[in-house]
């Protein structure tokens, strides 16, 4: 073997070397080659917290983990080709939640405020009382946060947004949004502690729906319930207390969305 040839040996494996190595801190550093476009991009990701622990996540109907955590139910999932991803988030016994979600470059896409509500519902007895107690309503509630205003106009359940949002979904102040029309009168309405999801109730048909719009889906979830007026929510706790009217008296009752 002359000198001239391990010295092109030696040339090719410092070569082979430090492209290696650059591709390795690229790779660690987030970036990706995209086979599409033919270029080099970083990645970005999502990081998903939910109300409940073990919740299986799938990424365009593939699995690939589970939130966990004592305190804070979460996940990140990282390495994302930019583009649009299908996110499911399923836990038996449980309603699934699901949305279409963009990926940006080096940018982690936030979804902290998945709640996932039980499939069958724990109702309760608290007392039976007297039946002549009326309702009440409010005509506007503001949110927790002090950002938002939810009022019924026309038979329609609006939000005013008071103050600018600066994460995802952005909105601006004075930005106006329809969430419900109903032909009748929407009996009750107001906000969960994290002023991200709303309930409300038409005639029997209690509606529970998150204000993230992303992707062009609100997730949302209904329940058929025999119910007398009035109706109270413990915002803090998330109890939502009703009458069921038996045989002639107003029976008070208690459901808990607290996962």
């Amino acid at each position: 073997m002359t000198r001239r040839f391990r010295r092109f040996i030696f040339l090719i494996f410092t070569i082979f070397f430090v492209i290696s190595s650059i591709i390795v801190i690229l790779f660690a550093q987030g970036y990706r080659f995209n086979f599409n476009s033919l270029k080099i991009i970083k990645t970005g990701g999502i990081f998903i917290k939910t109300s409940t622990d073990g919740a299986k996540i799938y990424i365009d109907d593939k699995y690939v983990e589970s939130t966990s955590g004592i305190l804070s139910h979460s996940v990140l999932i990282s390495g994302l080709t930019p583009k649009n991803y299908n996110v499911f988030v399923y836990k038996e016994n449980y309603y699934p939640w699901n949305k279409t979600v963009e990926v940006n470059n080096g940018i982690v896409t936030e979804l902290n405020n998945i709640i996932l509500f039980p499939l069958e519902l724990k109702k309760i007895k608290i007392v039976e009382l007297p039946s002549h107690l009326t309702a009440t309503s409010s005509e506007k509630i503001i949110s927790p946060d002090k950002n938002k205003k939810l009022y019924v106009l026309n038979d329609q359940l609006w939000i005013d947004y008071l103050n600018d949002i600066k994460k995802e979904p952005f909105k601006n102040a004075g930005d106006k949004e329809l969430i419900a029309e109903y032909e009748p009168p929407i009996n009750f309405f107001d906000w969960f502690s994290d002023s991200e999801h709303l309930i409300w109730l038409v005639n029997n048909e209690l509606t529970i729906a998150e204000l993230d719009n992303r992707g062009g889906k609100r997730n949302s979830i209904k329940f058929y319930l025999n119910i007398n007026s009035p109706v109270f929510w413990d915002r803090d706790n998330s109890d939502f207390y009703f009458f069921e009217k038996i045989t002639g008296k107003n029976t008070l009752y208690k459901i808990n969305f607290k996962a």
